[in-house]
């Protein structure tokens, strides 16, 4: 097969989330498997093409997402011509393939489901207060212009994600969560969604550290963009009761810095005033390259990572490889990957309670802490064996294809 990713997020230029650590893992996963890959990717400041562990990667300098969606097309056209492609996938954010695949129709569009910028910036504004978001309606009735702004319904036919999604022959999805989210609010057919879990290679580096039976660092990690979505609010809480609890424990933070809860003031910032009281038993640290995170998890007992969504995780499996006992959410992709109490412990991420309990437990009973840590790297090198994913990728893909030539 010849496959095309198309994807303005692309590591190192684009950014260190998820999408991009998905093109890039798939992208050599289905190279090594025998197919011809080819990824078009967005950087603010160079273009050009070169050969990236068995794919050929097609940078296209841009401002934006936005610049990078028109821009890609004369590329992505230009090495169609070479060959045609047998198939396109793109993420549902911003919409990367919408001018190529108006441009080039019979080429089938995948779609995959990530998360789309509704979700994530709704889930954004879960904390804005009460007071902010009614000074906005009345603002906006001295303007003569009623309208409910945060208590505004959702309304798909205003959100671009949707319109492009209309575009794609297929769907898939990483996740149950991710396909659920979309079937409730976009009203897809179910059976147009496939869900086909992320490929996940665990670095050596991870698979390398010991598990402990003793706890000898006494230290909780968070590891992440520091930022509303990823559940830092009572993330927050729950640490500053912890630590109070338990003098001898310490709590990192590693991630580059975003916005607070209140908009007002950085996600750090607002952490640092909250946790005050404890501050000598806090450290944070920057957002590192993937291949420092062994290194800096390493020396921790406990990840926290109570997300308010995610489609799939790779901090969780990241950490779960590392042997490290995880306290995940149970309202994101976290539980397609942990086994509640066996493999790591799912909480409510809106319960700053629930999730101080569930840090509580695994602080005083090293047996299960421990049992949970050697669970979890046991439980996601099964669960999300790369070998079995690849498998599953191409078959989907191959389906496609053959479907398209039977319909044409």
């Amino acid at each position: 097969m010849r496959i095309a990713f198309i994807s303005y997020e692309f590591p190192p230029d684009t950014g260190k989330g998820g999408i991009g650590t998905y093109v890039q893992q798939i992208a050599g996963a289905m190279a090594a498997n025998g197919n011809e890959v080819h990824v078009f990717a967005g950087s603010n400041y160079r273009e050009g093409s070169d050969d990236s562990n068995g794919f050929i990667v097609h940078r296209i300098k841009c401002v934006n997402g936005d610049d990078f969606r028109g821009k890609v097309v004369l590329v992505f056209g230009e090495q169609n011509a070479i060959a045609p492609f047998d198939v396109i996938e793109s993420p549902e954010i911003n919409g990367n393939a919408w001018e190529v695949k108006k441009t080039f129709t019979n080429i089938p569009l995948v779609v995959r489901l990530h998360a789309p910028n509704y979700l994530v910036e709704s889930l954004k504004k879960t904390y804005i207060p009460f007071t902010a978001k009614l000074r906005f309606i009345l603002g906006s009735l001295k303007r003569f212009r009623f309208d409910l702004g945060y208590w505004r319904p959702y309304d798909k036919m205003l959100d671009p994600d949707y319109h492009f999604i209309q575009l794609a022959n297929n769907i898939s999805a990483p996740s149950a969560a991710m396909k659920n989210w979309a079937v409730k609010n976009w009203k897809i057919a179910p059976d147009k969604i496939t869900v086909v879990p992320n490929i996940f290679f665990p670095s050596q580096d991870l698979l390398d550290i010991p598990i402990n039976e003793k706890t000898n660092y006494n230290r909780v990690v968070f590891f992440g963009r520091l930022n509303v979505l990823k559940g830092l609010v009572n993330a927050t809480k729950a640490m500053q009761n912890i630590l109070v609890q338990n003098p001898e424990w310490q709590f990192r933070v590693i991630g580059d810095d975003g916005p607070g809860p209140n908009n007002h003031i950085c996600m750090k910032e607002w952490m640092q005033k909250e946790l005050k009281e404890v501050g000598s038993q806090v450290e944070f640290l920057n957002g590192m390259a993937y291949e420092d995170l062994p290194a800096a998890i390493s020396d921790s007992e406990i990840v926290l990572l109570p997300s308010l969504f995610e489609s799939f995780s790779y901090t969780c499996a990241e950490a779960m490889a590392a042997g490290r006992a995880v306290v995940g959410s149970n309202n994101a992709g976290m539980a397609d990957l942990i086994e509640n109490n066996k493999s790591g412990v799912l909480i409510n991420p809106y319960s700053f309670r629930e999730i101080t309990g569930a840090l509580q437990k695994l602080i005083l009973d090293n047996q299960f802490r421990y049992q949970l840590s050697i669970n979890a790297r046991e439980s996601i090198l099964i669960k999300q064996n790369a070998a079995k994913t690849v498998h599953l990728f191409q078959e989907y893909y191959c389906n496609i294809i053959e479907n398209k030539l039977v319909e044409n």
